[in-house]
Order: C-alpha cells, then sequence, then structure tokens
C-alpha cells in the first residue's frame, strides 16, 4: 500500500536477510531502489543478493550504480564495503587492475578496512607485483590483529615471495600456533 514506505521494505529485507531467502531480498530490493534511489543500503543487500543467487555481473552493476548515489554525508565504512566488494567481484572475474582501483577507493573511504588490506595485499603478492607495498599493507592487518591465522598467513607468505625466508618462517608458525594449517 505504501511502496515508498523504507521502514517497512527495510524491515522485510532484514527478515529475507536473516532467512537467508536472496531471492525474496531481490524481489524486496529491486522496486526500493526506484523509490528510495538515495538508500545505499538497498544498493547494497540487492548486490549481495545478486551475488548469493549466482548473478555477479548484476551485483557489479548495481553497487557501481550505488555508488553513485553517495554524497559527502553517507557513511564511510559503508562507501568502504561498497568498494570492497565491487573489488572482490572483479578480481572475481579476473579484472586484477579494476580490483586494485576499487580497493584503492575502499582505503580511502576507510584506510583500516582490514579486509580489504589483507586481500589487497595477498592478491599483489600473487601477481608480484609492489610486493614493499603488499607488505606494508599487511603488517597492518597482523599488526591489528595479531593471532589472525589468515592475516599472519598472508604476511607470511608475502615475506617468502621477497626471500626473506627466516622471518616467513617466524609468521607462518604463528599462523598455525593461532589455529591456520
Amino acid at each position: 500500500m505504501e511502496p515508498d514506505n523504507i521502514v517497512a521494505r527495510y524491515n522485510l529485507l532484514m527478515v529475507a536477510v536473516r532467512e537467508d531467502d536472496y531471492a525474496k531480498a531481490v524481489r524486496i530490493c529491486e522496486p526500493a531502489i526506484l523509490y528510495n534511489p538515495e538508500e545505499l543500503a538497498f544498493y547494497y543487500y540487492l548486490g549481495i543478493s545478486y551475488f548469493r543467487t549466482e548473478r555477479n555481473p548484476d551485483a557489479l552493476a548495481v553497487l557501481k550504480k550505488g555508488v553513485g548515489q553517495v554524497t559527502p554525508e553517507s557513511d564511510k565504512k559503508l562507501v568502504s564495503d561498497f568498494y570492497t566488494f565491487i573489488g572482490d567481484l572483479h578480481h572475481s572475474m579476473g579484472q586484477q587492475a579494476e580490483c586494485y582501483v576499487a580497493y584503492d577507493s575502499a582505503l580511502v573511504y576507510n584506510p583500516d578496512n582490514i579486509g580489504v588490506l589483507n586481500n589487497y595485499a595477498y592478491f599483489l603478492s600473487l601477481d608480484r607485483e609492489n610486493l614493499d607495498k603488499a607488505e606494508e599493507m599487511s603488517f597492518r592487518t597482523v599488526k591489528a590483529e595479531p593471532k589472525n591465522d589468515t592475516y599472519l598467513d598472508t604476511y607470511a607468505w608475502i615475506l617468502l615471495e621477497k626471500g626473506r625466508y627466516t622471518e616467513a618462517r617466524i609468521y607462518i608458525d604463528e599462523a598455525m600456533k593461532n589455529g591456520g594449517e
């Protein structure tokens, strides 16, 4: 009865997400961005829902459309999450250059986005590109979460790629001590 009722639509969306019903979330979000185009959350959840229903190109398109709605008042961490997801999608599609651009944008909005710092560093190391930058980003993740086995493993890998074997061994042992395989 009130298709522009943002609160009601958001509540319906949260129920769909809690139930892992991403097809329903798509049906809720698609009209939501028509009635409330300024509401970033609908773009974000629509992107997630497209991704969960294996519609990656659609997810990428809607997230980019959502980024077009960003204003100076927008939540910086949410905007960073948009760019993180865009970067992850580009990576999954084999588009590394676009991935790195998106990750750079994510870090502009949230320089302490640990997930981006780790993934960015790891992907750079896999490409054997800019290993100094990768090391610096990865070290920040280890400093922020010194017992995170994933972050320790990434840092060890980068040190290994740089030929710093003794240091790499220390960090891989730490990763294993903290639950890593």
